[in-house]
């Protein structure tokens, strides 16, 4: 009996023995746990623009999404939402930083609060003269090292800043013949780069939904808005605005973003397809954008809007009001202007 019980006692002692070797083996490996699982099931990503459904960028991204959805068989499909549908981008952004299936552009210095203040950089008046500059600076390490500090910060995916409007002018209710005569205006602006930008000139700035800037217009709390021309008209501000100081002094880029979590759940091949296809109808948008200047120019003489150009010592001006913004944000590294000239180059 003694001899049986010990076989049993030796038995049970080897089966312990192997278990807690299986749970060793067990072990992921190559930091596998933290990896996040690739979804099998299709991805619908809500895009949320500022512009109307009839706006060069609406047509641009129709096309987009349907060579995505059909490059990816249906794995990643598109809803669009215009003019702040889904709220206003403070809204829409903090939806993605929570896991929301949303994939939204606006400019890039929106983002410098999300963990990398030198992306301000993008934004900057004059800091991108040329498509092929924007082009040069979307493809760059310096570019990516922002983006990752965004997205390790905040959550963000920043896929592409290549997205850039036509050049940006000024369209007012009273004549701007001038730089002089920004002084006291009140004007609209879109982010905290313009606003550096327009204060420079003595300008009196604030924010809100382009949808609303009609409205104030109209009732005379808002005397100027800058914006390319098509988008200008494609609002209808000539119907209450008509003199345009054609300052032409942003080729604003866009960062299209989307939550980091939403982005790792697809396979390689479809975050290839995604990232590719933005980039890739980001320069359409940009091309397509300068080839339409002289059409929405046409269309708001048309309309009644009188335009006036710079002269070359009024230029000067502008773009020193530019240079200097860098100087309005003491969070951005020390050097980063030169960094980017080096890029752009």
């Amino acid at each position: 009996m003694k001899r049986i019980f010990a076989l049993l006692l030796t038995l049970c002692m080897a089966l312990s023995l192997c278990a807690c070797g299986s749970k060793d083996t067990e072990q992921p490996k190559n930091g596998d746990d933290k990896q996040q699982e690739v979804t099998t099931e299709p991805v619908t990503l809500k895009i949320s623009i500022a512009e109307t459904s009839t706006d060069i960028k609406a047509g641009v991204l129709a096309d987009m999404m349907a060579e995505v959805e059909q490059a990816t068989d249906g794995r990643i499909k598109f809803e669009i939402y215009y003019s702040n549908e889904l709220g206003s981008l403070a809204d829409v952004t903090e939806q993605m930083t929570m896991g929301g299936n949303i994939l939204a552009g606006t400019s890039g210095d929106f983002y410098a609060d999300y963990g990398c203040p030198d992306i301000m950089a993008c934004n900057i008046q004059y800091a991108l003269p040329t498509i092929e500059a924007v082009n040069k600076l979307n493809d760059s390490e310096l570019f990516a090292s922002w983006c990752d500090q965004i997205e390790q910060a905040s959550g963000l995916k920043i896929l592409c800043c290549n997205w850039a409007s036509a050049p940006r002018s000024v369209l007012s209710t009273k004549p701007i013949n001038s730089v002089e005569d920004f002084k006291g205006l009140k004007i609209r602006v879109p982010g905290l780069a313009a606003d550096a930008f327009f204060s420079n000139l003595g300008a009196s700035t604030m924010t809100m939904p382009f949808s609303d800037i009609y409205t104030n217009m109209s009732q005379g709390m808002v005397e100027a808005a800058e914006a390319p021309l098509s988008t200008l008209y494609s609002y209808s501000l000539q119907e209450v605005a008509k003199y345009c100081y054609l300052s032409e002094h942003s080729l604003a880029t866009s960062c299209w973003a989307m939550s980091a979590s939403i982005w790792n759940s697809l396979s390689a091949d479809d975050q290839k397809i995604l990232q590719d296809a933005l980039t890739k109808y980001g320069s359409i948008f940009a091309e397509k954008g300068l080839e339409t200047q002289a059409e929405f120019r046409a269309e708001l003489e048309t309309a009644g809007v009188t335009f006036v150009e710079p002269t070359a010592e009024d230029k000067a001006t502008l773009q020193k009001a530019g240079f200097d913004s860098f100087s309005a944000f003491p969070n951005m590294s020390e050097g980063v202007a030169d960094e980017l000239a080096k890029v752009i180059a």
